[in-house]
């Protein structure tokens, strides 16, 4: 985890100060939705989430079909968060699967990138390497590797695509059990959403809500030049610590505040059968 932290903070690092302070507003905002009310708010965020898709597939109809931008972009977003709202129990928990079987995938990656940080053990492993840890460069080093596996490119997304190019190269001959522990992940969560669907939907919120705090917290940092992650190099396990501790809270919070709202909802309804009756 420690060595894909690395590499996100090298990337955000190009940015300005403005545009990182946004980034990180937005995802911290996000984050906390995510992390303490990802259940309570489950409707506004599956129908945001539509919005976003059916703006997207709006936007490209626009193009395709020579309608009005705008009103293309409105009508797709409006239909399809309706759509997503009526479907949201099924959404809730087609989401939840997908995100703990992500996790599941991304968990083995970031073993992988941590384990290849360590130096080969002989010259000819050194001479067959092509991937490049940063946890083994210094910060400045970081950058200027960046640039060159860019081609010196000053745009943010190639150099995320070269980025990802690049760790791609370290994960690549582990490609088959990556899959694997994806599968694994997605054939046990779909099995606990069967069984326990509440529960492990606030983790998979939980989940979420901490990964963009990471992200929000991380660049808004950057913006005035502090580089936590790699300050935290001599203890690179505080950074997952962390992570499942705030995770575990998240969702504990969750379920206890859904506990309550059902709590507090369940005499309502008892008053007015009463009533009826």
């Amino acid at each position: 985890m420690y060595e894909l932290l690395l590499r996100t903070e090298t990337l955000l690092t190009s940015l300005r100060p403005p545009v990182l302070l946004g980034i990180g507003a937005v995802a911290v905002a996000v984050g906390l939705v995510f992390w303490l009310g990802g259940t309570r708010y489950s409707t506004a965020i599956i129908g945001l989430i539509g919005a976003v898709i059916g703006a997207a597939a709006g936007l490209t109809a626009s193009h395709r079909f020579g309608v009005h931008p705008w009103l293309s972009i409105l009508v797709g977003a409006a239909v399809v968060a309706v759509l997503a709202i009526l479907l949201k129990k099924v959404l809730v928990l087609v989401l939840a699967v997908l995100i703990l079987s992500a996790v599941s995938g991304a968990g083995y990656v970031s073993v992988v990138l941590d384990r290849t940080t360590a130096p080969p053990s002989s010259a000819a492993a050194q001479q067959i390497t092509v991937y490049q840890p940063f946890l083994r460069m210094a910060p400045e080093a970081r950058l200027e590797y960046i640039d060159r596996i860019s081609n010196q490119s000053k745009t943010f997304l190639d150099r995320l695509k070269a980025l990802f190019d690049d760790t791609w190269t370290a994960v690549k001959p582990h490609n088959t059990i990556a899959l694997i522990a994806t599968i694994a992940g997605a054939v046990v969560a779909v099995v606990l959403v069967w069984l326990v669907a509440k529960i492990i939907t606030a983790l998979a919120y939980s989940i979420v809500g901490v990964a963009a705090l990471f992200v929000g917290l991380q660049a808004a940092l950057l913006a005035v030049n502090i580089h936590a992650v790699s300050d935290l190099k001599p203890r690179p396990w505080l950074l997952p610590v962390i992570f499942l501790v705030l995770v575990v809270i998240g969702w504990v919070c969750q379920l206890f505040f859904w506990r309550s709202v059902k709590v507090q909802q369940e005499p309502e309804e008892v008053r007015k059968g009463s009533h009826k009756r």
